[in-house]
């Protein structure tokens, strides 16, 4: 397997994950916010990532997806390719994605 094929697969997923950390990160100063004015002393940033884990495996799969396909579009354009199915699939996930993570977000509105 290639080097490039190797990164298709390895470094979507790392991003996703940063990404994931950030959105969390994001989400921590409004829910943190909510949670100490109701008394609780101590909310912690993994507390917050427990808050709807629906949400972020939703939010995962869409980064993963969107990450995804984006660089296999540039390396499909770059070799002078292209593949509707795979972008249709990995377009696909991507709206599952956003569904699931809609529905955990749910949970995390109800906070409010």
């Amino acid at each position: 397997m290639s080097p490039f094929r190797i990164a298709l697969r390895v470094v979507p997923g790392a991003l996703a994950l940063l990404e994931l950390l950030l959105v969390v990160a994001l989400l921590h100063v409004p829910i943190g916010h909510a949670m100490r004015a109701r008394g609780l002393p101590a909310w912690r940033l993994r507390d917050t990532a427990l808050v709807s884990p629906l949400c972020l495996v939703g939010t995962l799969l869409f980064l993963v997806s969107v990450n995804h396909g984006m660089a296999r579009l540039a390396f499909d354009t770059a070799e002078g390719h292209s593949h509707p199915e795979h972008a249709a699939l990995v377009a696909a996930v991507g709206v599952l994605g956003a569904v699931i993570g809609a529905f955990g977000a749910r949970a995390i509105g109800k906070l409010f």
